[in-house]
This record gives C-alpha cells, sequence and structure tokens, in this order.
C-alpha cells in the first residue's frame, strides 16, 4: 500500500519537473481525495487516491472530464474552480494515483448567499451546463444510490422500507425518461460553492452526469429543506418563484429523488462505519414526511 508521504514526494517531484521549486506540501483535505497546497505556488494538487486504486483507467476518465467540465464553465464567465494555469494542469500519474492541479483559493470569509444569490448562482450553473459538450455517463452519480438502496434491502426498519419502495418508484421513472436527462453539476451542494476573495465559486466537478432537470438545484436545496422544512428560506423562495406547474412538478421530482439519495447513502455509509450514524439518523427520522410533503405541493399543480 502506497503511504501518504510516498504520495506527497510524487506530487514534489512532478512539480519540480514542470519548473516550480523551493515547495513547501500542505495537507489541506485527506479522505477519496488527497488535497496538497504546492507552497508557495498558488496551487493545488488533487489526487483521487481512493478511485485510482479501485479502477484507475476510470479515475484517470474522470479528473480528465473535471478539467474539461471546468474550462467549459470558465468558458461561459462562470464562476468555477480553475485547473492551473501557471503548468500543465495534468492529469499527471503520482506513483500509482492519478493527480490533476487546480489553482490555489486562499481561505476567505463570505456572508452566506442569499436565497435568491443561492438561487441565481445555480441557475447561472445548469444554464451553462446544458452546452457541455463531451461524453457524460447516464445517471452517473445515481448508480450510488441505486447501490446503497440494494445494501439496504434486508434492513428492518421500516422506515427505511418505506423509503425503498418510494426509491424504486423513483428509480423507474428515472430510468424510462432517460431520454430528456440534460447535463448537471451531479453534487451542487452548498459545500461545494467554495468562498474566494473573488467570491462564491463552484468546485468538484467529479459527479457531472447526465440528470433529470432541475438536479442541480435539488442539490443544492435538499438537505436544508430535509432538516430545516418546506419553510426554509431558500426552498420557500424557489417553490414560491416556479410559474410553470410542470417545472415545478420536475422540481419536486428531483427533490425527492435527491433527499433518497442522500438518505440511503448517507445511511449505508454510516451503518457500515464509514460516516456521521447520528446525521443519517436523523435524515431518516425525517425523510417519510418530508418526502409525503413535496408530494402534496406536487399533486397540487394539476
Amino acid at each position: 500500500m502506497v503511504e501518504k508521504g510516498d504520495f506527497v514526494l510524487q506530487v514534489s517531484l512532478i512539480a519540480e519537473k514542470t519548473g516550480l521549486t523551493e515547495i513547501t506540501p500542505i495537507e489541506l483535505s485527506k479522505g477519496g481525495n488527497l488535497i496538497i497546497h504546492l507552497a508557495p505556488h498558488p496551487i493545488v494538487a488533487r489526487i483521487a487516491t481512493v478511485s485510482s486504486k479501485e479502477d484507475s483507467e476510470y479515475a484517470y476518465k474522470v479528473l480528465d472530464r473535471e478539467l474539461r467540465v471546468a474550462r467549459h464553465l470558465q468558458s461561459k464567465s462562470i464562476p468555477a474552480l480553475s485547473p492551473s494555469e501557471l503548468i500543465d494542469a495534468g492529469p499527471y500519474d503520482a506513483g500509482g494515483a492519478w493527480m490533476t492541479l487546480w489553482r490555489y483559493v486562499p481561505p476567505t470569509q463570505l456572508q452566506p448567499p442569499s436565497p435568491s444569490e443561492a438561487v441565481e448562482l445555480v441557475n447561472r450553473l445548469s444554464i451553462a451546463m446544458k452546452d457541455f459538450s463531451g461524453d457524460l455517463p447516464v445517471l452517473g452519480v445515481w448508480k450510488r444510490a441505486c447501490q446503497s438502496a440494494n445494501k439496504l434491502r434486508s434492513s428492518s426498519d421500516q422506515r427505511i422500507q418505506t423509503l425503498l419502495s418510494v426509491f424504486q418508484r423513483v428509480n423507474e421513472r428515472m430510468c424510462n425518461e432517460s431520454n430528456v436527462l440534460i447535463p448537471c453539476h451531479g453534487d451542487a451542494h452548498a459545500r461545494n460553492l467554495l468562498p474566494s476573495p473573488e467570491g462564491w465559486i463552484w468546485s468538484d466537478f467529479e459527479d457531472v452526469s447526465l440528470m433529470p432537470a432541475y438536479w442541480d438545484l435539488a442539490s443544492f436545496v435538499g438537505n436544508h429543506a430535509l432538516l430545516g422544512g418546506i419553510q426554509q428560506p431558500t426552498f420557500k423562495y424557489i417553490l414560491d418563484h416556479f410559474d410553470n406547474g410542470t417545472d415545478l412538478k420536475a422540481f419536486g421530482f428531483a427533490i425527492i429523488a435527491r433527499t433518497l439519495m442522500s438518505t440511503l447513502g448517507n445511511l449505508d455509509f454510516s451503518l457500515a462505519g464509514h460516516g456521521d450514524l447520528e446525521f443519517a439518523t436523523r435524515q431518516l427520522e425525517l425523510a417519510e414526511d418530508f418526502v409525503r410533503q413535496v408530494e402534496i405541493i406536487m399533486a397540487g399543480c394539476d
């Protein structure tokens, strides 16, 4: 098994070969990806340690696609984390794990975006993503939800079984309507909106997929609404600004699907000993009633 220190050494060697000198590697984050700031240079290395080990070819494709998506968003003037412009962004083989290089964003304090500002940020992102012409996985981010649902089918918890029944109906519709899917960020939640000196910018494009309409908007507000209720300010703002009943029903479907994906995925992950079981249980306690309330709102559009 390759140690973290070996990856750091490989990153430094690659950076030095591109002309960077006097590098001090600073670890910013570790998990599925190891994030290292190549101080004092304004460059961050993102090493896909986990996915490269599981499937190196797939990891390369994801990282390469992330770079292409980020450049596409730049071309559309969307505030997004940009690949390194000082040296080639990659991907590079860093001792058995694929790595890309990105612009370093220094820690920045910003006021959270208001509901209208948040919706504008997501809508601009979604409009720009529709024009992305590269190959994207069909329902790529949804496949993890299907895997989690399958793992939970043996659960004796009636709350989980109730959600799985809803999941089955949603999944059937997802698969049957694959011809109307659109390019989406895939995981446009608030933690992937980074504060920067230039304002809020989008990051983390590894889950870009062909998904239903309003998937990114549902991703952004989903957990906020689940935990805060249908009166949560951003969720309420969204509902109040839909003029078309068809669009409201499409958003309702997306928010239900995103709630199921988050709740079942976090439960699966936590029960396997890898996540926050208290948070996942809280989601489970709220999900059934929240889905029912959204279904009532959708029924009112008929």
